[in-house]
This record gives C-alpha cells, sequence and structure tokens, in this order.
C-alpha cells in the first residue's frame, strides 16, 4: 500500500500526523483552545487521544472524505497509511482509542465502511475485520461479497 507507514511512537502521533496528512496544520489550527494547544504541545501535555483522534483526523478529513462518491486516494492513502502506523503500535490505550475513534466511526453507513476497507493497510483492516467478527457480525455478514476483492 503506498504511505504505509512503520508503527508510529506514542511520542511522536502529533508529529507525524502533522508530517503525514494532508490539510493537517489548516485542521490543527481549527481545534478550539484548550484541545489545541494541548495537541500542539504532545507529548508533554496530557492529551487524549480520544480528544485527538475525532477532533483533528476523523471528524475534519476523513469521514467527509470517505462520503465522497468519489474518494481521493491523494489525501485518504496517508490518513490510511497513517491509521495503518497507529495500528502496528501494540500500546493498549492507542489501540482502544483506535477502536473507538477510528474503526466504530466506520460504521457511519455501507458506502463508507466499504471505501475504508478499501483503503486499509494489513493491520488496521486485519483489527476493522476483528472489531466487525466480535462486535458487529450482522454488519460483517450484509458486506461479506461486497468488499474489495483482495480483502478477506
Amino acid at each position: 500500500m503506498e504511505n504505509q507507514l512503520e508503527k508510529i511512537e506514542f511520542a511522536d502521533i502529533v508529529q507525524v500526523y502533522l508530517r503525514t496528512v494532508p490539510h493537517a496544520a489548516e485542521v490543527l489550527r481549527d481545534v478550539p483552545e484548550p484541545q489545541r494547544a494541548s495537541f500542539e504541545a504532545w507529548p508533554e501535555e496530557e492529551t487524549d487521544l480520544f480528544d485527538f483522534l475525532p477532533m483533528a483526523f476523523m471528524r475534519p478529513i476523513v469521514l467527509p472524505a470517505l462520503r465522497e462518491e468519489t474518494p481521493d486516494p491523494e489525501l485518504l492513502g496517508p490518513c490510511f497509511g497513517f491509521v495503518e502506523g497507529l495500528a502496528r503500535n501494540p500500546n493498549a490505550y492507542l489501540q482502544n482509542a483506535l477502536h473507538h475513534e477510528v474503526y466504530e466511526q466506520f460504521l457511519e453507513g455501507r458506502e463508507v465502511l466499504l471505501r475504508a476497507r478499501r483503503f486499509c493497510g494489513p493491520v488496521s483492516g486485519a483489527a476493522l475485520l476483528q472489531m466487525l467478527k466480535e462486535n458487529y457480525p450482522a454488519t460483517l455478514e450484509k458486506l461479506t461479497g461486497e468488499s474489495e476483492p483482495d480483502r478477506p
């Protein structure tokens, strides 16, 4: 997969976000205080990934792009590279934040979920599939045969 990242270390999350995710700096400027200051000071400030991921990543960038009839790979490739890099970090807190603030957000709708599965890397794709198997088997069953041919 293009833009696939190696594991992102916990201390580097915001810097990697700013370096790899298109429009990240502008989006971060629009985040209200006090969150913006703590995001910018990561990892020195106590920042909650359960705030950062939805406020600076999913709601302003990823979900609107996945809702597009023709998703932009130039935008979504680096975004899903960032997700893949996070997914490669075994930190339990980070994995829990990914589960709730990234993967579960793809459940917004059938098309969003199918597009997300198409852009996921191997580790994040496996985590998304596992979440669907464990928590949303009926949703997964409805998607069977509708996903990309190279996906499980």
